[in-house]
Formats: structure tokens, C-alpha cells, sequence
């Protein structure tokens, strides 16, 4: 490919910058595409990527050109435009794509529609947020209520994402609404409580991909980046907690703190594991011909953590193997089909997530927050116990998904692709 104008440089890698940030990349594979794609336009490319803006300086000291674009920490993640991307990437780096038509590729993948339909996604994260409930010990008139809640849940989202509704609103009210429509599902079956069903709904909402990015980008050198998109995630999870405690309040029902999940045989378990990827992965908009890999990262992940929990292994280490199973699996599948291993592995943990945990610790919380010192001994351990959990569980998560992720280095964007 000719050298093009610096200029024209700067505005494709920050054009391809931002659609990267947006739809779900962290910040070192945005960089090493951008220079990837800087090298073959003859450029040398220097990206700084922030939580509120991209800078790329493009050309040398004596003569450069440097382009600022806004680049969102969104909460957004589509698979699909995501290996769309890399197509086009390998094509500016292989000499394929000229110059003057990669403005109107990226225009194709930006605007191109989803491969899976508003229902087909809607379907999916019911069919997650019913499998987590199963995998939680639920009963059938749980699962029954998550599935509602779930799709419920991802037709909210969709419609008031259309109204530039803020983010953390969008997240508030869907909470809150699919928290009283699964309520008001279970009131039909007697005796059964909400708290799992409520776990399964808020689960769903819960913005992992970017909480596992703000992690590598903390341990990758990028840590501004990593403390924006973890304090995101982290008020967005406290939002739901909130959003699915007055939706429980409201309806007059009891969140017990101390009932916690129940266990599944094993095959049991690797098949809802299995399903609730499958739908996560559809919400991810992770196209047919690869939803295969978030299928065999949840099953790897949640089986072998029950599997080792059978056989005496605590909690903690078990998630810990669970997830660098999964991130293994990830990893070997992002290198081949050359796109971020993390989008392929968060459909894969997300049932290890200690959702129920959390929870109940927060619910827990508000409980005490009310009695103040009236509050009784066995709610203030098991709380705290509770809340001490999910800390130590999601970081066992966090560190075995990164060493998975740490095995080896991602392949060179510009090296060709294997044929066959």
C-alpha cells in the first residue's frame, strides 16, 4: 500500500479507534491494531488512549500530525463488528484494501446490522438468566420468573438505549422493573422465594467485560483507563443491588441473607453452564460460526469448579482454575480467529461470577444500615461473611482469567493469516 497523507492517517486509526473502544476492546489491543494499521498506511502511529478522549500522533518529530476523538468507555460489546474489524485490519495490513476505500469499510461495519435480531438477543439472556437460576438450586417456578425477568430485561435496555437515556439510569430502571416482573411471576407459585430469581436478573445487567478490561488494563500499564472502567462497572453493579432491594421492598417480600445457593450434579451443571454462555453470547452479538467457543468456555469454567468443589477444593481456588480454563480456551480461540480473547471468555465465567453472594451481602447491609445496633449477631457475620466472598471469589476470577490471558503473547496484528 502507498504511503497516504498524515492527515489521512491520523483520521482512519482514530476513526478505527474509537469503533474498537466502543464495541468492547481494552486499551493495549486497541493500541497494537492502531499501530499495526499506522505501520502499513507508512506511518508511525502513537496512541494514548484516556477514559474521556484517543490521541493519536501520527508521523515523526519533524513532521507529524496529531487527530483527538472521543473514545467512550462504553458498556457495550458486539462481538461481531469486533472480528468485522479485524477482517478489515488484515486487509490494510496484507496490501489488500486501498487507502481510499477503508473510510467506507469502516462505514459497512459500523452501520452494518446485527447478526441476531432484537428477539433472538432478548431470547438469549432469558435463556441466561434462566440458567443461572437453575445453576443457583432454583426451582422450575424460578427459572420460570428469571426467564421473564431476562427478556424483560434486554427489551428494556434496547428501547430506552434508543432515547440517549444515561447509562446508569437505563440500568437502574431495567433493574427495577424486571425485578417486580419476576416477583410478581413467582407470586403465582407458593413458597418460593424471589432472592435467587432476583440474583439471576441483576447477573445479567452486571457490565463484566468491562470490569475484566479495567483489570488488564491495571496490570497492562494502562491505569487510568483500568480505575474509569472498574468504577463504572462497580457503581453499575451497586445500582442493580439497589434497583432489585426496592423492587422486593415494594412488593412486601423478604430477601433472606442466609439462604444460599444450592448444587447441581455435575452433568447437570456443565449443560445450564453450557446455555447460559450460549445466550450471553447471542446478547454479545458473537456470531453462529463461533458461539461455539463462549459454549465450550462455560463449560470448562463452571464444570471444572464444581468438579474440583466435589473433591474438597474451596470456593475461591476452584473459581480461580475455573476461570484460567476458561481464559486458556479463550485465548487459543482469539488467536485463531484474531480478535479480543476476552469477549469469548466473559460469556464463559459469567456464571462463576458470586452474584448471589454479593447480593445478599448487600442486602444484608441495608438490613443492618436499618437496625443500626439492634441488628443481631448472625446478620452482622453473615454479611460480612458474605461481602468478604465475593470479594476474595471475584478476585480468584479476575487473577486466573489474566494468567490465562498472560500464558503467551497475542499474535502481531499484521502477521498474515494461516490458510486452511
Amino acid at each position: 500500500m502507498s504511503e497516504v497523507s498524515l492527515a489521512r492517517a491520523a483520521h482512519l486509526t482514530a476513526r478505527l479507534g474509537r469503533i474498537l473502544l466502543t464495541h468492547g476492546a481494552d486499551t493495549a489491543h486497541t493500541q497494537r491494531m492502531l499501530t499495526d494499521v499506522g505501520r502499513a498506511l507508512g506511518h508511525t502511529v502513537q496512541v494514548l488512549v484516556t477514559a474521556d478522549a484517543l490521541l493519536i500522533t501520527v508521523g515523526t518529530e519533524a513532521q507529524f500530525q496529531t487527530k483527538v476523538g472521543h473514545a467512550l468507555v462504553g458498556m457495550s460489546v458486539d462481538m461481531g463488528t469486533l472480528m468485522a474489524l479485524q477482517q478489515l485490519v488484515d486487509s490494510i495490513c496484507l496490501g489488500t484494501l486501498k487507502a481510499q476505500a477503508i473510510d467506507a469499510q469502516l462505514d459497512a461495519v459500523e452501520h452494518a446490522p446485527q447478526e441476531h435480531g432484537a428477539m433472538t438477543m432478548a431470547l438469549g439472556i432469558g435463556v441466561t438468566a434462566a440458567s443461572l437460576a437453575r445453576l443457583f438450586g432454583g426451582e422450575w417456578s424460578v427459572v420460570a420468573a428469571a426467564f421473564v425477568a431476562g427478556v424483560l430485561s434486554a427489551l428494556l435496555r434496547r428501547a430506552l438505549g434508543r432515547h440517549a437515556v444515561n447509562g446508569v439510569a437505563v440500568v437502574f430502571i431495567t433493574a427495577l422493573l424486571s425485578g417486580l416482573c419476576s416477583i410478581l411471576v413467582l407470586r403465582a407459585f407458593s413458597g418460593a422465594s424471589p432472592v435467587l430469581c432476583l440474583t439471576a436478573a441483576g447477573m445479567i445487567l452486571v457490565p463484566g467485560v468491562p470490569l475484566i478490561n479495567g483489570v488488564r488494563d491495571l496490570v497492562s500499564g494502562h491505569p487510568g483507563n483500568g480505575l474509569a472502567r472498574i468504577a463504572m462497572g462497580a457503581m453499575t453493579v451497586l445500582v442493580i443491588g439497589f434497583a432489585l432491594f426496592i423492587a422486593a421492598a415494594l412488593l412486601g417480600d423478604s430477601l433472606p441473607v442466609g439462604s444460599g445457593p444450592g448444587s447441581l450434579p455435575l452433568g447437570q451443571d456443565m449443560l445450564f453452564a453450557a446455555t447460559a454462555a450460549a445466550g450471553y453470547a447471542l446478547f454479545f452479538n458473537v456470531p453462529w460460526r463461533v458461539l461455539w467457543v463462549c459454549v465450550l468456555c462455560g463449560i470448562a469454567s463452571h464444570g471444572l469448579r464444581t468438579l474440583l468443589q466435589q473433591h474438597g477444593l474451596d470456593l475461591a481456588c476452584a473459581s480461580l482454575v475455573g476461570a484460567f480454563a476458561a481464559g486458556l480456551v479463550a485465548l487459543l480461540a482469539g488467536a485463531r480467529l484474531r480478535v479480543p480473547p476476552v469477549v469469548f471468555a466473559f460469556p464463559g465465567i459469567v456464571a462463576l461470577v458470586p452474584g448471589s453472594y454479593g447480593f445478599r451481602a448487600g442486602v444484608g447491609g441495608l438490613q443492618w444500615m436499618s437496625l443500626g445496633a439492634d441488628s443481631p449477631l448472625v446478620l452482622i457475620a453473615d454479611t460480612t461473611s458474605l461481602a468478604i466472598t465475593t470479594v476474595i471469589v471475584s478476585a480468584a476470577i479476575a487473577v486466573g482469567l489474566l494468567l490465562a490471558l498472560a500464558v503467551r503473547p497475542e499474535r502481531s496484528i499484521s502477521e498474515p493469516l494461516s490458510k486452511g
